[in-house]
Order: structure tokens, then C-alpha cells, then sequence
């Protein structure tokens, strides 16, 4: 995969006019079923017409920015990484979010896409709004690209991004691994000889016991204000939630 950041400005440029490029467009946070399926569509589609393919995404969201912060289920080299190792996509694009990019229109947006990263097919959700205020849609992309270039997946309540915050707040570990459909896993940097703090997670996990995994090693471990106690020589551990206790 090879990752770029994009300032959407028309300096830019990227050698991808050799074949067509099918893009999915979302922030991706906590990469939940949703998520998953949309990358395999997009990867689907991308060998059944011989085009590379791209994930297109975004430094922050736009509302986190617009308000000052930051509430991200993930930091951003561990959802890259996760692209990467579980659907190695031909690029990833992040778009750089600031100032300037959040007022582009919506048909400039599409003519960046189009013009430049040589979108042909746009996988999304059926949500998805993009560019000043929001002004793009499912419909603008439809009108612009054609109604059978946009794949549209539908929202599905049960599974979503504010649902999983919600479940580790409560310390649903259970409803988490099953929105996720994997473990959830979080990086704890080490803060004193026998203490650990999550890293570049900027949400909470209820107090309490758990059963985790740990270098392959299943364990308890006692959670508190995101800080668990636990001996180890390593700068940083990656622990995976298993359920609690």
C-alpha cells in the first residue's frame, strides 16, 4: 500500500491515469463489521473490472475539528496498519483536514477525484456527506459519476462507531468484539516501572476486570482510568480485550 496525505489543491499530483481507481470514502473509526465489508467490495470490484483500488480517508473528523477535539476510537498509524495488513489496498489517501480543505465544494471535491486520483466507482455509506457544510451527498456523487458507479451501503443500526464508544464506556467488551467482529485491541504506553497508559485513544474503558491477551498469553488485568498495572520490560504493550469479569 502506498499511503499519500493530500491538501486536495491542483499542484498536486499522483501517477494513477494508467488504470481506473475504485475508492471507498469514510473516516473508518474502530473499523467495525461495516467498515470491513465496504473494503471487501471495493476490493471486489476493483479485480472484477481490473482497476487498482484506494481507500480514501481523513486526518480527523471534520466536527472534531471544527470543535477542537478529539474523539477517535483508534490512532491513526494503527487504522493504517490495520488497512493495510488485513486488505492491502493499492493506496490509501489521507485527506488533510484544515482550514482551507473543509471549505471546498462539492463539485470541486468530485473533479479532485475524478481529475486527479481517476476515480471511476465510489464505494460509501449511505450516510456520507462531504464538503463545505456538508453540501455532497449520495445523490451529488450519483449525478456527477453515474448512478451505477456509486455503491451505496446502507446504514445498519446496530452496528456503528458511536455504538462501540458507548460499549467500552459501559465496559461491554462482549457487544465491542461482536460489532468489530474481532478483539478489540489498544496500545498502552508504559508510564512507570509497573504501570501502563492507553495510548492515542482518546476514549475511556470502563473500570474493571478483564480478561485479556497479551503476546499471546491470556491474563486478567485490572483497568483503572485507562491505566492497568502489569511487570513487563516493553516501552509499549498492544492488549487485546478479550471480555469482563
Amino acid at each position: 500500500m502506498i499511503k499519500y496525505q493530500t491538501f486536495l489543491k491542483n499542484s498536486e499530483y499522483f501517477n494513477l491515469q494508467e488504470k481506473g481507481n475504485v475508492v471507498c470514502i469514510g473516516f473508518f473509526d474502530g473499523l467495525h463489521k461495516m467498515h470491513k465489508a465496504i473494503f471487501s467490495e471495493t476490493k471486489r470490484i476493483a479485480k472484477e473490472e481490473n482497476f487498482i483500488w484506494s481507500v480514501i480517508t481523513f486526518s480527523e473528523k471534520v466536527s472534531d475539528f471544527l470543535k477542537g477535539i478529539k474523539k477517535t476510537l483508534q490512532s491513526r498509524n494503527d487504522k493504517y496498519q490495520n488497512i493495510e495488513r488485513n486488505y492491502k489496498p493499492d493506496y490509501l489517501f489521507e485527506i488533510d483536514v484544515n482550514s482551507e480543505s473543509i471549505k471546498l465544494n462539492a463539485n470541486d471535491f468530485c473533479l479532485f477525484l475524478k481529475e486527479t486520483l481517476n476515480v471511476k466507482k465510489i464505494v460509501v455509506g449511505d450516510d456520507f456527506r462531504f464538503a463545505y457544510k456538508g453540501e455532497g451527498n449520495i445523490s451529488f456523487l450519483q449525478n456527477f459519476f453515474g448512478v451505477e458507479n456509486i455503491i451505496v451501503f446502507k446504514r445498519v443500526l446496530n452496528i456503528s462507531t458511536s455504538l462501540l464508544k458507548d460499549n467500552l464506556i459501559k465496559g461491554e467488551i462482549s457487544n465491542v468484539n461482536k460489532i468489530i467482529d474481532d478483539n478489540f485491541t489498544a496500545r498502552f504506553k508504559k508510564i512507570s516501572e509497573d504501570s501502563y497508559l492507553m495510548e492515542d485513544y482518546n476514549i475511556e474503558i470502563a473500570n474493571g476486570l478483564y480478561l485479556v491477551e497479551i503476546d499471546g498469553k491470556s491474563l486478567e488485568i485490572r483497568l483503572k482510568n485507562n491505566i492497568v498495572k502489569i511487570h513487563s520490560k516493553k516501552d509499549s504493550l498492544y492488549i487485546e480485550f478479550l471480555n469482563k469479569l
